[in-house]
């Protein structure tokens, strides 16, 4: 059983008495209060904990910052005392005496020695150091190795001058491009020890450094001369840098057995084999967060305790009592006693007063209403007889629809318009009037946008006649629909327009030829010029985007003057409709496009033809043309022969227009009729 449901039940098995109900309301109320802020005081140890390791992250980032500027001070020093001539000379007396002084100025630094390239060491800060043998140290190798003089910086291992643990910094020194010998530096180790001095202090805080190549402890702070130099390769601190190389978070014993929260992060500049970690106890940061929870819930309770209370006060006098007198005032209207009132103490809620006051208004009305309704349903009985009236003698179809799109009321005007008895339709969907072709178009522009909330909706559609609406005979209806405000159905007004589609249809069948008309030849039955210049335009724009070739063919008939003056211009007009039969016959895509171009003059244009397709057409023209045999004796040879010429825009010519294929189409021609007539002669089409 859900939560809600069962507290519900809970409430109602409390003893009817208002007050108790209202006491068990205002505990129940207050309870999700009580619970949140118990979950956050629980809670609020693990983000007290968070916190502790956030803010050790960041101190050990900061102290990592720290020590790898001093780190990088002394590798900076070293790099400078390498370039130094009595450094590079490696003579004992200046090169030593120069090795001691800079010992002395920079306490971080134990020894500073100069090994030569056999690993002996020529001089140093320490005479002792001068003659020992460095040449099987790993850094001494790595730093003879390294290229561009990159220092080197070993782990922890014990001097062989001073037998105390310690790090070396090893600098190669090189002259004429090659290494000679390396400058090498011990570091003094009590120098990470003061690592803690330079960060705040939270409490039992812990700071250590790690050698994460070997586990080395190299500081830690406090207790600095315990463990220095003692390896520790299984700390959690060093299990979880590997993990997490880039620095972070984790609680684990330390090796005084104290639990703590360690925040970890390895020197920027060391490549992680330095981790610096800052350990807070846990134990300390978890005692603050217990005081505070446990001063939250006291608080809570206190709270809980004092709003019950008070609430029980306060509704006793502004709610129970005046809640009682209403209760009384209204057992009495029930009897039928109209005046009865609801006393009111000073105390009571404003909203109760209002109520009463409104109470007594009601009471003294309720007869008032009774008179009203009578009246509204007389007057209401009137409207709707009117309205039926109204309906009943419309010449328009009058629907009223429920909310299925079934008939609920059909106007008498139906046997008119659809010659069918309004019975015959009451309670049969909208569907069943329409023709079964027009019903996707009457569905999508009335029936789906009304059911969709819009308030009205056009269509026009053929409505099947008759009472077996199957025998085909239907009737161009134009019905507006409106939505009904209540949400109960919708209403219908329709009517006969076949008469007016009749004569849209003559209309568009006139526009139609009329378009034809305007695009054709009237002697010929081709294309004109005007429908020409427009195919022209479209397909070399079509060219240029899907980048295909265009050829255009121009056409004249040879000697068409003479042939007029010889045989008339009705045979002319025959010729050229022959010419024209022609030149239709010779197209093989509904693509191509033959034209009258003017007079005796015609054009073919083709789409995406290259010069081999352009003049097989061409060809073709010229048979066809031969073949029809006209006569012509004026003529040398004999019958009606056409000059032709041809020119193709290709991919990448096309220029700025149009205009340099027909030009290029026009010299061609030309061209022809120089070369003896009846032939056909190509050219390429240049930019315009």
């Amino acid at each position: 059983m859900p939560v809600l449901p069962r507290i519900a039940a809970l409430f109602w098995l409390v003893p009817r008495a208002l007050w108790l109900r209202l006491a068990l309301l205002m505990l129940v109320a207050t309870g999700p209060m009580l619970g949140l802020l118990l979950v956050s005081a629980m809670g609020d140890g693990r983000r007290v904990l968070d916190a502790a390791g956030e803010q050790a992250l960041q101190m050990a980032r900061l102290a990592g910052e720290q020590q790898n500027d001093s780190l990088q001070e002394a590798t900076n020093l070293l790099a400078v005392l390498a370039r130094v001539g009595a450094v590079r000379d490696m003579s004992v007396g200046a090169c030593g005496d120069l090795l001691r002084d800079v010992v002395a100025d920079h306490p971080r630094l134990n020894a500073i020695a100069v090994a030569q390239a056999d690993g002996h060491v020529a001089c140093g800060s320490r005479p002792g150091a001068n003659g020992l043998y460095t040449g099987d140290r790993s850094y001494f190798q790595q730093a003879m190795a390294s290229d561009g003089g990159r220092a080197v910086v070993s782990n922890i291992m014990v001097s062989r001058v001073s037998n105390q643990p310690t790090i070396f910094v090893a600098v190669p020194i090189s002259q004429g491009g090659r290494g000679v010998g390396v400058l090498i530096a011990s570091l003094n180790l009590s120098w990470f020890s003061h690592l803690g001095d330079r960060l705040p202090v939270y409490g039992d805080q812990l700071v250590q450094m790690f050698d994460s190549r070997d586990g080395a402890i190299l500081a830690r702070t406090p207790d600095r001369s315990a463990r220095i130099g003692t390896t520790v390769p299984g700390h959690p601190v060093l299990q979880a840098a590997r993990t997490a190389p880039s620095g972070g978070v984790v609680a684990a014993p330390d090796l005084d057995g104290t639990r703590r929260i360690f925040g970890f992060a390895p020197l920027p500049g060391q490549g992680g084999d330095i981790i610096v970690a800052i350990g807070l106890a846990e134990g300390e940061v978890l005692a603050a967060a217990q005081r505070r929870s446990g001063y939250a819930v006291v608080v809570a309770l206190g709270s809980v305790a004092f709003a019950v209370v008070a609430g029980w006060l306060v509704a006793e006098r502004a709610l129970l009592r005046p809640i009682r007198s209403l209760a009384a005032a209204v057992q009495q209207v029930g009897t039928g006693d109209m005046t009865a009132h609801a006393r009111m103490n000073r105390g009571a809620a404003r909203e109760l007063r209002a109520l009463a006051s409104s109470f007594a208004r009601m009471a003294r009305r309720l007869g008032e209403r009774d008179s009203r309704i009578a009246r509204m349903a007389a007057q209401l009985a009137t409207s709707e007889a009117h309205h039926r009236l109204l309906a009943d003698t419309a010449t328009d179809v009058i629907v009223r629809l429920d909310p299925d799109f079934r008939h609920a009321y059909v106007s008498p005007s139906c046997q008119e318009v659809l010659g069918c008895l309004p019975g015959q339709m009451t309670g049969r969907p909208l569907s069943d009037a329409v023709a079964a072709e027009d019903w996707p178009l009457v569905e999508a522009e009335l029936v789906q946008p009304l059911a969709g909330g819009q308030v009205t909706a056009r269509a026009t559609y053929r409505a099947r006649r008759g009472d077996d609406r199957d025998d085909g005979t239907v009737t161009w209806i134009e019905s507006s629909g409106r939505r009904l405000a209540d949400g109960t159905g919708y209403v219908l007004v329709s009517r006969d327009v076949s008469a007016r589609k009749l004569l849209e249809d003559q209309l568009e069948d006139a526009n139609r030829q009329l378009r034809v008309l305007v695009r054709q030849d009237g002697l010929t039955g081709l294309g004109n010029r005007r429908h020409f210049d427009d195919m022209l335009g479209t397909e070399y724009r079509r060219a240029m985007r899907v980048k295909a070739p265009l050829a255009l063919i121009l056409v004249d008939v040879d000697r068409f003057k003479a042939y007029n003056d010889l045989y008339g211009h009705p045979a002319g007009d025959a010729c050229l409709r022959a010419v024209s039969a022609a030149l239709a016959g010779s197209l093989r895509r509904p693509a191509d496009l033959a034209a009258r171009y003017g007079g005796e003059e015609f054009a073919v244009l083709l789409p995406s033809t290259d010069e081999a397709g352009a003049m097989a057409t061409a060809v073709r023209i010229q048979d066809a043309v031969r073949a029809a045999a006209v006569p012509h004796s004026a003529s040398e040879f004999a019958v009606v022969t056409v000059s032709m010429g041809v020119a193709v825009l290709a991919p990448g010519s096309y220029g700025d227009g149009p205009a340099a294929l027909v030009e290029a189409a026009d010299a061609a021609l030309y061209g022809a009729k120089r070369a003896g007539r009846n032939t056909a002669l190509l050219m390429q089409a240049t930019p315009a």
